[in-house]
């Protein structure tokens, strides 16, 4: 897999994901999480992620799953990205729903999933410790919800390869 280490500040700014005293996940909205559909996707997003049921987060267009350092965030309405070196990988779920993501590592052993080909984009944010053996286990669950909202309109090349466009 390759991996991209972004610097301490970036991975701050993304995963600025902190529990209040009421228990709110503390989560920036991605730049077009207004988007009608970010509020249909967080509507439709599921009771549970990776067995983890989902709690209550500070911004438009965002939920989380877990508590603490073991939580998974999903943002809608993030840039959609574009070319990069970045691994793009095809998952599909047990219901042969497919999602194209762009995979990185941040630092502090989290991994980042952001959609590709689809708009608005969503990114998931997943900590190792939440999901040491398959932390693409909450982009499956996820599929669903982001496949039957946001239609693609581009794909990855193939499994590992560079997105195409």
């Amino acid at each position: 897999m390759l991996r991209s280490r972004l610097p301490a500040f970036a991975a701050a700014g993304l995963l600025a994901v902190t529990l209040a005293s009421c228990g709110t996940v503390q989560v920036p909205a991605g730049p077009e999480a207004t988007d009608p559909v970010c509020a249909d996707i967080i509507l439709a997003a599921p009771p549970q992620v990776l067995g983890m049921d989902r709690t209550e987060t500070s911004s438009q267009g965002t939920a989380a799953w877990g508590s603490g350092e073991d939580t998974v965030v999903m943002r809608c309405g993030v840039t959609p990205p574009g070319p990069t070196t970045d691994q793009c990988t095809t998952l599909e779920d047990g219901n042969g729903v497919q999602i194209d993501w762009i995979i990185r590592e941040l630092e502090g052993d989290v991994f980042q999933y952001t959609s590709y080909g689809r708009e608005p984009a969503i990114d998931i944010t997943v900590p190792l410790s939440a999901a040491p053996d398959q932390p693409s286990g909450a982009a499956l669950d996820l599929a669903q919800v982001v496949s039957r909202n946001i239609e693609a309109t581009d794909h990855c090349v193939g499994p590992g390869d560079e997105p195409t466009s």
